[in-house]
């Protein structure tokens, strides 16, 4: 009941947002519904998936497309050094940019991508792997990986390995058979199969 509540005021009315953030504890679909919402983005498609530990330094220069899902990155668009360098050099400078990530894209966790020296696109369909420092445009249907950040290949080519590796686990027929990412139904099933698979046996509840 206090989730709910919690839930509607920071969606209804833009309060309470740090307590739902604490308590509320919303999954990454119901915060991306708050930034629809309240968070101030150029751009923010639907079905996007954005966990609340993520940082949007630059909301209004933040244009974000459809199915997008983002895991305790930070994105950013000005460098700011800016205010001490040009204090220091008596110089009046500007490093600031515009970030576009298009549709389908996943930015995994820890990811920096950075806009400060102009407008970065992260193209469709894209994978920015955990720990990634992105600085550059990234063609779509890139894996990108490292800092600073290099393209390593293609989603396409990656897509035929994981296919083969799932068919090849023992739950591979669950994953064929469950509706979408994620089923609630067969989840507490796939925990015990990879439990055995990969510890020789299931987890002990009650010890």
């Amino acid at each position: 009941m206090i989730r709910t509540f919690l839930e509607r005021q920071a969606l209804g009315h833009n309060r309470l947002v740090s307590l739902y953030r604490r308590f509320g504890r919303p999954y990454g679909t119901q915060w991306a519904a708050y930034l629809q919402r309240h968070g101030g983005l150029y751009h923010l498609g639907k079905d996007c998936s954005i966990l609340p530990s993520t940082r949007i330094v630059d909301p209004p220069l933040t244009s974000i497309g459809d199915r997008v899902q983002l895991g305790n990155c930070t994105l950013l668009c000005h460098d700011g050094a800016i205010a001490a360098i040009s204090h220091r050099h008596k110089l009046k400078l500007d490093r600031v940019g515009a970030l576009v990530i298009e549709d389908d894209v996943f930015i995994g966790e820890g990811a920096i991508v950075m806009a400060s020296g102009g407008k970065v696109v992260i193209g469709e369909g894209s994978v920015i792997g955990a720990g990634a420092v992105v600085r550059q445009s990234i063609p779509a249907g890139s894996i990108v990986t490292g800092n600073p950040a290099k393209v390593v290949g293609k989603v396409e080519d990656m897509l035929r390995f994981w296919e083969a590796d799932t068919l090849a686990w023992p739950w591979g027929g669950l994953i064929a058979s469950r509706e979408g990412a994620y089923d609630p139904a067969i989840e507490p099933e796939l925990m015990r199969l990879r439990q055995i698979h990969f510890f020789g046996k299931a987890a002990d509840r009650n010890a």
